[in-house]
């Protein structure tokens, strides 16, 4: 099937419904400047003007339970030149040639994704109001496909933009026109209906206000069967082929339905099947019936009611709109404080929050506000929240508001303290126990224990990225009667903390001699891979041992001791640090080895 996108509609020049008239506008109402169609100038159409559109608008739509649209003044341009083109020539026309008065690119893509409205007017202080518009597209009198309504009443639709021209046509100057534009398509993205619940549109629906039906013209009916595509909801999804239309009144009289039609036309969503009625009457409560539609295959009925009136209920309550923080605002400060527009006859308001875009597993799920804003504390930094707000008034609540999503500033992480070994102290076991304080947010610790207060990654004895308690036992015998230098830092994903202050620790003398710390430098270089032996000046060594980092005895048949004198065997040494334990009658002193090859 060829996807439409654009809307055909007839000419609806004066134009002026059986149902009930609006108030009637002047320039100055309507108007910031006033347009100037002689010298193709649309003209600046108040801001209020244009949230009017949208609010009449999303009033209609509340009556079939759809999702509020936005407004999206991005396309203010282009309608406003595209209802500029339908004045000047006096016509509509959704694809304006270019040698038409006033055309602009502008206006040629606002009429190519625009309902378009043209109607003559009695004078400057004597205007169609806009919801005239609104009124002309949803009843869509002698358009046979109905494809304004089915634009409006489109579930995907996000957003809209607005734009009027009044004044006289420059290719016939005695007439005073009005036109206007309201934008339908080709928007950046569209709604999600994941949490939208209906299986149709019905029109009229409910209680559905008189003023935006003619009981004389096509009522109608759209299957939503696919949510998240709004283009498999054509024929190979939804077929009218064998359906049948039943309409009766409280008494179970059916009426007579005539005109039957359907297609798979792309306004809106792209199936739609309609017909006539005769004998409609206000405030009469009437139940229709379409068996054999076949969805996805399967032959299904639908049943639903409406009834024309002229005094609908206000329990179909508009959703609030999100106010703030702004749709994907990012660093926002903690505590944040949602707010929304308030609802006219609103008693509640209902909010849920989550870290979920679909709203699942809610953190915040409230059903009694009675103002319209909310604060919340209990949040975590750098986290993305979806939220979204309803009306609610004598227990029924309105749809649910578009989600808006915001993200919580990040907050550095602070450093952990240190507990255990205390600074400076001594006897702490060979396989010495870690504790520190926990730090709020932290998914793990970083812990490191250097032979020196450098923390170069030759002399770390531990360097643990990835612990998730805040306690640490090592797994390997530090060397004895040592001085440590350790330190730890908290993270988070791939942030960190800054280190905990430095501290130190000796290892217990297993034989209790007296350590003595000597003055000289407490480790040596060794970087002279010529040298067949390690020669060392030590001249009161009793006895000497040689370790590895892990603890392990180096073998020491090969080493040579003389007098005042000791050689290591060089080849016997690995690159790393190695710990040389000299002992006296009366002490032990340790010296590092560093060999580099």
């Amino acid at each position: 099937m060829k996807r439409i996108l654009f809307v055909w509609v007839a000419l609806l020049f004066g134009i002026y419904l059986n149902a009930q008239d609006f108030p009637l506008a002047t320039m100055s109402e309507l108007y910031d400047e006033n347009p100037d169609v002689a010298n193709c100038y649309e003209g600046k159409l108040k801001e209020s003007e244009k949230q009017k559109a949208m609010q009449y608008l999303n009033y209609i739509r509340s009556f079939h339970n759809l999702k509020p649209v936005q407004y999206n003044s991005t396309y203010d341009k282009e309608t406003a030149k595209s209802a500029l083109i339908n004045v000047a020539n006096a016509l509509l026309d959704h694809f304006p040639k270019s040698n038409y008065q006033c055309y602009t690119q502008d206006g040629y893509n606002g009429s190519t994704t625009s309902n378009l409205y043209l109607a003559s007017a009695l004078s400057p202080n004597n205007l169609p109001g806009t919801e005239k518009g609104m009124q002309s597209w949803i009843i869509d009198a002698n358009v046979e496909d109905l494809g304004h309504r089915r634009n409006l009443l489109n579930p995907f639709l996000k957003y809209t933009s607005f734009g009027r021209v009044d004044g006289n046509s420059k290719t016939q100057p005695s007439y005073l026109l009005t036109a206007m534009s309201i934008k339908v398509h080709q928007f950046p993205d569209y709604h999600n209906l994941s949490d939208w619940t209906p299986e149709f549109i019905a029109y009229p629906y409910n209680d559905y206000p008189s003023a935006y039906v003619d009981p004389n013209w096509y009522l109608s009916f759209i299957v939503v069967a696919d949510k998240n595509n709004i283009w498999n909801n054509d024929n190979k999804t939804v077929d009218y082929s064998q359906a049948t239309v039943e309409v009766k009144d409280p008494s179970n009289n059916k009426l007579q339905i005539s005109n039957l039609k359907y297609d798979y036309l792309g306004y809106g969503v792209p199936n739609c099947i309609y017909w006539k009625t005769s004998g409609l009457q206000k405030e009469v409560k009437y139940t229709v019936t379409i068996s054999n539609v076949k969805v996805k295959g399967t032959p299904k009925t639908f049943t639903y009611w409406f009834r024309i009136t002229d005094n609908p209920p206000s329990a179909n309550l508009q959703p609030p709109t999100p106010l703030s923080p702004p749709d994907n605002a990012t660093n926002v400060e903690i505590p944040v404080t949602l707010s929304w527009s308030q609802v006219s006859g609103a008693q509640f308001y209902a909010l849920q929050v989550s870290q979920n875009s679909d709203l699942t597993n809610p953190i915040v799920d409230l059903k009694n506000l009675t103002t319209n804003n909310y604060t919340l504390s209990a949040l975590n930094p750098s986290i993305k929240y979806y939220w979204r707000v309803a009306a609610i008034k004598d227990q029924q609540m309105s749809n649910w508001s578009q989600t808006f999503s915001f993200t919580t500033k990040d907050v550095p992480l602070t450093a952990p303290i240190t507990i255990t070994p205390l600074d400076g102290e001594t006897n702490v076991d060979l396989k010495p126990t870690f504790v520190w304080t926990k730090v709020p947010l932290a998914d793990r610790y970083h812990l490191q224990v250097c032979l020196d207060d450098t923390f170069d990654d030759f002399a770390l004895i531990i360097n643990q990225d990835n612990i998730s308690d805040t306690v640490y036992t090592s797994a390997t015998k530090f060397f004895p009667k040592t001085i440590y230098y350790w330190r730890v830092r908290s993270a988070k994903s791939t942030s960190y903390s800054n280190w905990s202050d430095v501290k130190t620790f000796w290892t217990l003398d297993p034989n209790t001699v007296e350590y003595e710390q000597n003055s000289q430098p407490n480790y040596i270089l060794i970087d002279e891979p010529s040298k067949a032996f390690i020669s060392l000046d030590i001249s009161y060594a009793k006895s000497i041992t040689l370790y590895n980092i892990f603890g392990e005895k180096l073998n020491l048949s090969e080493t040579i001791q003389r007098p005042n004198l000791i050689e290591i065997p060089y080849q016997k040494l690995t690159n790393g640090f190695w710990v040389l334990e000299i002992k006296t009658d009366d002490k032990i002193e340790t010296k590092f080895l560093m060999i580099i090859k």
